[in-house]
């Protein structure tokens, strides 16, 4: 029997080996570990006289049995598809305590031995006896037993005929077992039985896994077949996936191994399960082939994915089954909602202009008409006597008539080009000249519950345009908040410098670069999402038309900005609204501007400055700025050029960008850099915040961090103060 067991190991520990894809291969062949084990010990054990080889021999007989439990469960679990990250730890640790209690104490076998006179056996069998815990341990094996029949029984999909040999397999195990477990507890009986018991569950498990392997060994021929596919085939029968070619690694995002265990639908996301059940149903009931369909599907990686599927019947291991053929759709949809996304700001764009181009249009003509309107009514008051009953009506004309003027000017204004710039202008002063301005008191004089607030950057680059529309931008937006708060509120106008290392697609889709950028929001009621792809058209306004607005005013906002070649983005929610503006960044100003201190004062003395930045333009601008300080600077576009560069050179000074795409980024490479060079000072450089990069890369040596965009004063400060605290440290 031994002998036997040990073949079944050896064939099946190479069919896993073979096909290691499949896991219960490996926990057949322990299965038949365990029946050689129990062999082994009845050998001995009925032909050992008492004594410790005996007794060696009976624990062996149940160490087999707690090792046919665990794989038995290994199986089962690993077959039927049942997770079973859990189990496996905890039935390890209390199987490995049960078997110290077995092998160090005579609580399950006891220490002395019993003669067994067996029904039709001569010779008296003689074995050691059970322990106080030997009958709870005959209960336990026999309970698990039964659980797993239970498990087999109630668990729906896998192969009929695995499930009839396994169970009877099992069957015949429990009913032997249970004869020699009463035997051991004393009740006449024939004798022991349990090893055919473990050689008939054992043969059980090894057919499966022998016929499931002949089928696994077919499959792979076609599996050679449909390897070079670009698109995942699939088989699913009873709704586990039973076939996967390699594609579908690509196609999913994830292994298939051990996919028979797994339901189709589990890679389904949710929403679309149903919809996957109805067809496949649809298909097995004979119903007609389904025209190609899109799903969503979990990839390996939490993220959704798109997949078309084609699917018909087939027969697939003399049953029915459904052959799926999927298609990755997911960056076709991307590419799709991206072009959307475009095709509507670009509907959008063209809608403004055609409107402002239609609006100036009408402007042009109607000043020609409003030029008698609003000059004859001060000809003829000049002329008529002051009681005179037509002043009042004339002068009413007048004040319509330049009333009517100035909403032609505001037509006029939302022309694209009337705004190109002109001048170099810093934003912070036209913020605060507008809120020292007449109309800024008059609007505070309606709202006299609202609060504006500034938060604005004392380090704000300048930009270049026109600082009438500018100004005019700024009073719009603080108007139009104003009136969006009901009862008391705040209005907060904010500037930054900020870089944008890449396009971000937002309400207007903003390029990289370097922007001055200002915000203004309140905490009004919001922009209710039906409005907001509509505020910026001429004349849409939810104000009352002649008392607070002409719906001239958020037209006026988008030409002007993308007049300064700016973006603009706008953030609503029941909170308030946020507009954002980017204005790009002017250095010609800043480069040729007296700085608040001397340059002599931040001026080096040719000390060699290394440069790593993975954008072109930034190291150009640097590099110049460097060298008016008269630095020697040198620059490299990554990480890994800056290495080569340090074991052959040296620098005084390391200008460290920390986000550099693809390579290593600043963190890393600093940290070989010191590898190379212990102690090198360097100067971090990003356009984001302090991350937790930063801090790290700080923390093993790097100086002072520099946010992007860099005035030329802030580069002068950081890097000579970088200098002397290095020779500092020297000293």
């Amino acid at each position: 029997m031994a002998l036997f067991a040990l073949f079944m190991l050896i064939v099946q520990a190479e069919f896993f080996l073979r096909k290691p894809r499949f896991s219960w291969y490996g926990w057949g062949a322990a299965t038949s570990f365990s029946a050689m084990l129990y062999a082994v010990g009845i050998f001995f054990e009925y032909n050992a006289s008492p004594g410790p080889l005996n007794r060696s021999a009976g624990l062996l007989e149940y160490t087999a049995i707690i090792c046919l439990i665990q794989c038995m469960y290994g199986f089962t679990f690993s077959y039927l598809g049942i997770k079973s990250k859990r189990y496996h730890p905890i039935a390890g640790i209390c199987h490995s305590l049960i078997l110290v209690l077995l092998w160090s104490t005579d609580y399950i076998v006891a220490d002395r031995f019993v003669t067994r006179d067996f029904i039709g056996l001569e010779t008296p069998y003689i074995e050691p006896a059970l322990g106080p815990l030997g009958p709870v341990f005959v209960l336990y094996a026999f309970l698990a037993s039964i659980m797993a029949i239970v498990l087999w029984v109630r668990r729906k999909g896998s192969n009929p005929r695995y499930r009839k040999a396994y169970l009877a397999g099992m069957g015949f195990w429990i009913v032997l077992g249970a004869h020699d477990g009463l035997a051991s507890l004393g009740v006449p009986s024939l004798q022991y039985f349990m090893e055919y018991g473990f050689m008939g569950f054992s043969v059980a498990v090894l057919w499966v896994v022998f016929d499931d392997f002949l089928e696994a060994t077919a499959e792979d021929k076609y599996r050679v077949i449909t390897e070079s596919a670009n698109d995942c085939i699939l088989v699913i029968q009873d709704g586990k996936m039973v076939f996967g070619n390699p594609a579908c690694m690509n196609v999913l995002g994830q292994s298939l191994n051990n996919a028979a265990a797994r339901d189709f639908v589990d890679i389904v996301v949710p929403e679309d399960r149903r919809q996957v059940l109805e067809n496949c149903r649809r298909l097995l009931s004979g119903g007609n082939a389904l025209d190609p369909y899109t799903v969503r599907v979990l990839k390996g990686d939490g993220e959704e994915g798109f997949v078309e599927i084609n699917a018909s019947t087939i027969t697939y291991r003399k049953r029915p089954a459904v052959l799926a053929i999927m298609r990755d759709m997911t960056e076709r949809k991307r590419e799709e909602a991206t072009r959307l996304e475009n095709d509507k700001k670009i509907a959008r764009l063209k809608k403004t202009e055609s409107l402002g181009l239609l609006a100036g249009g009408v402007a042009h003509d109607l000043n020609n008409v409003l030029f008698g309107v609003v000059g004859y009514p001060g000809m003829i008051l000049s002329k008529l006597p002051q009681d005179s009953p037509l002043v009042k009506p004339i002068k009413a004309i007048e004040t319509s008539g330049k009333m009517a003027a100035a909403i032609v000017q505001d037509l006029l204004s939302v022309t694209r080009g009337v705004a190109t710039p002109q001048e170099t202008m810093n934003l912070n002063d036209v913020i605060n000249e507008h809120l020292e301005s007449p109309e800024h008191s008059k609007l505070l004089e309606f709202h006299p519950s609202i609060t504006v607030d500034t938060r604005l950057d004392a380090d704000l680059f300048n930009i270049r345009g026109s600082q009438p529309h500018v100004r005019s931008v700024i009073m719009n937006l603080v108007s139009n908040a104003s009136e969006a708060i009901e009862g008391s509120g705040h209005v907060t106008l904010s500037t930054s410098n900020r870089y944008v290392d890449k396009p971000i697609g937002n309400y207007d889709t903003i390029e990289s670069g370097e922007y001055v950028v200002l915000e203004v929001s309140d905490d009004g009621t919001g922009i209710p999402p039906s409005d907001i792809e509509r505020i910026f058209e001429p004349f849409f306004t939810k104000k009352v038309m002649g008392r607070s607005g002409t719906g001239l005013g958020l037209m006026l906002v988008w030409n002007v900005i993308h007049d300064h070649d700016g973006y603009i983005d706008v953030q609503s929610d029941d909170s308030g609204t946020t507009f954002t503006l980017y204005f790009p960044i002017t250095r010609e100003e800043l480069l040729n501007n007296r700085l608040s201190l001397p340059i002599k004062d931040l001026s080096g003395d040719g000390e060699s400055v290394l440069v790593v930045d993975d954008v072109r333009s930034q190291r150009e601008i640097l590099c110049t700025m460097l060298k008016d300080f008269h630095y020697s600077p040198t620059a490299v576009s990554s990480g890994e050029e800056a290495i080569e560069y340090l074991k052959e050179n040296s620098a005084d000074l390391v200008l460290l960008d920390m986000i550099m795409d693809p390579g290593m980024n600043g963190r890393q490479t600093y940290e070989k850099i010191i590898a190379l060079h212990p102690g090198q000072n360097a100067v971090i450089i990003s356009g984001y915040t302090q991350t937790e990069d930063v801090k790290e890369t700080q923390r093993m040596g790097a100086g002072p961090y520099l946010k992007k965009p860099v005035t030329l004063e802030r580069l002068g400060l950081t890097v000579k103060e970088a200098l002397v605290r290095a020779r500092s440290g020297q000293a």
